[in-house]
């Protein structure tokens, strides 16, 4: 949790010895100012707060102490479960009793880090909270060379349905490399075949949901975030030329808010030139995603380092 130290552990000591010469000091660094912005996020989780403020103080926190953020503050009430960020003059409020999720991430470099936690601003979804920190937490204790991803997949599951709940099944934990967000491997919040193997050197970003609905998630309507692919396409309009002047010199490899273009760019010129570059195979989006109607979602995760004798905890 983002008040919470990284868990002191042999692994951990050994390799802050001598920071300069492991190579890992730039995602210590992310890891660090991800943990910072979340703490300053909790205080504000409270009925009245909107959630473009949560979001501009994360995101402020991340840009001035980083290389930038990752991806932009997702901030998820109830049966919301990934990629809700607010859009320009969002006038979403916290409510009483709502369960409110803050995820974020910075860079170093494009060395990353991912980090998120829930409120449940009525007591009666403590549980649901506890049994997201409880799967994550097993999880990064199981994080060493050798372990097998299905094997960690299955102990998340278990933990999260003899809790009661339902882990997201399309949702999972995600190997990182620098500039990359999502790369190879993939860590499930279910049990599963593949006999992946974790290997040290590796980073990952271990995130676990649990959902007092079926598990199933699916794709809202209206992105609000999106990322560049790494192509070169013609371009008819001269506002998707604007729109990629700004996204390839701002965000590059990483995903970036509607609302950060909308703030730059007339809104008609924006829309016309995220239609154009998503027909032309050049911009990807990343769907709300979302539980049932009145069921609810939470999440927890953390960002690892996997070291010679197990794992360090960056966030």
């Amino acid at each position: 949790m983002p008040d919470e130290k990284p868990t002191e552990t042999k692994e951990s000591d050994e390799s802050e010895v001598d920071e300069q010469k492991d190579g890992w000091t730039k995602w210590r660094r992310a890891g660090i100012v991800a943990r910072e912005a979340l703490a300053i996020a909790r205080p504000l989780i409270k009925p009245g707060t909107k959630l473009i403020e949560i979001a501009d103080a994360v995101e402020t926190h991340i840009r001035e102490n980083s290389s930038g953020t990752s991806f932009p503050c997702n901030i998820a009430l109830n049966n919301h479960a990934a990629h809700y960020t607010p859009s320009l003059n969002d006038e979403t409020v916290i409510q009483e009793g709502d369960l409110v999720t803050v995820d974020c991430g910075a860079h170093v470099d494009g060395c990353i880090s991912d980090s998120a936690f829930t409120v449940a601003l009525n007591p009666e979804h403590e549980e649901l909270v506890q049994a997201s920190v409880k799967a994550t937490e097993l999880a990064v204790r199981m994080m060493r060379p050798g372990a097998k991803l299905n094997t960690i997949g299955a102990l998340i599951e278990d933990t999260i349905k003899d809790a009661g709940f339902e882990p997201i099944r399309q949702l999972s934990g995600h190997q990182l490399n620098e500039y990359e967000l999502h790369s190879e491997k993939q860590i499930p919040c279910v049990s599963g075949k593949s006999e992946v193997l974790v290997e040290e050197g590796e980073v990952y970003a271990l995130e676990t949901f649990a959902s007092t609905g079926s598990g199933n998630i699916t794709d809202l309507p209206n992105p609000l975030i999106y990322q560049l692919l790494p192509i070169r396409v013609p371009v008819r309009f001269s506002g998707t030329r604007e729109f990629l002047g700004i996204a390839r010199k701002q965000y590059g490899e990483f995903p970036f808010a509607e609302r950060w273009l909308a703030e730059r760019m007339q809104h008609a010129k924006m829309k016309m030139a995220i239609r154009e570059l998503q027909q032309k195979g050049a911009l990807v989006a990343h769907h709300i995603l979302a539980e049932e109607k009145g069921m609810l979602v939470s999440q927890h995760e953390h960002t690892v380092i996997i070291t010679a004798s197990g794992r360090e905890k960056t966030t």
